[in-house]
């Protein structure tokens, strides 16, 4: 099969719609701006100004971030989706250590057992023929 390769920056545009934003982006910004305006505007009646103020941030801020963040290629609901898995999820992890000699040591050691298992049979041999 024939693979062709694309070089990353290719892969990694983005088409711009307004303002140099993407479609996902102007959506996000458009419904966060459509919510917190008037909030902020008739809110200031019912709540101190910093109380609103904060009400603002705090609605805008998740809307924002799913229009604006990408990490390792993935959107924002994906990120918070892996992350939510990995801390809820238990995790399973394996000890596992061998050191870097560890097989020179290993065939040095069979080979010694051999030897030693030959020397033995040898011993053995000698042993029988004393007895005939």
């Amino acid at each position: 099969m024939i693979e062709i390769r694309i070089p990353k920056e290719i892969k990694n545009y983005r088409e711009k719609l307004f303002f140099g934003l993407t479609l996902r982006q102007c959506i996000c910004a458009g419904v966060s701006l459509a919510i917190c305006v008037p909030l902020y505007i008739w809110g200031h009646h019912f709540l101190p100004q910093e109380a609103i103020s904060w009400i603002v941030v705090f609605i805008a801020v998740p809307l924002m971030l799913t229009g604006f963040f990408r990490y390792n290629d993935m959107a924002f609901e994906q990120f918070a989706f892996e992350v939510i898995n990995f801390y809820a999820s238990p995790q399973k992890r394996i000890y596992s250590y061998e050191p870097p000699f560890m097989e020179f040591r290993n065939t040095y050691l069979s080979e010694e057992l051999t030897e030693e298992l030959a020397a033995k049979g040898k011993k053995k041999r000698k042993k029988n023929r004393k007895h005939l």
